[in-house]
């Protein structure tokens, strides 16, 4: 996804919106901080890591593949899910617009 665009902050607002969530200012600066440092090709997942803030507490984690940098954090797995989806979504959608034109053989 092309994050050199400025309408970044505001797709994946609107995406993370459509799955029933909201995002801070603070959080859509943060992913926008994190994603250029996570590029790849694998579908993004939520991981769940057990939070330093109390016992049996969880963190979920937005991730690529199998790295461990995450580009969004939440104690609601919710909130993590719908920033996944959103993300997987954009990147699905700047791919078809990437590829060429297919030619038609008449």
């Amino acid at each position: 996804m092309s994050t050199e665009s400025s309408d970044f902050p505001n797709r994946l607002r609107a995406h993370v919106e459509l799955q029933g969530a909201v995002l801070t200012a603070a959080e859509l600066s943060h992913v926008g901080e994190c994603y250029p440092r996570c590029r790849g090709k694998d579908h993004w997942d939520v991981r769940e890591y057990a939070s330093v803030t109390g016992i049996g507490a969880r963190e979920y984690r937005v991730v690529r593949g199998s790295s461990t940098q995450d580009v969004y954090r939440s104690s609601e797995r919710d909130h993590a899910s719908a920033v996944r989806a959103a993300l997987n979504e954009l990147e699905s959608q700047d791919s078809r617009t990437e590829k060429p034109p297919q030619n038609s053989s008449s």
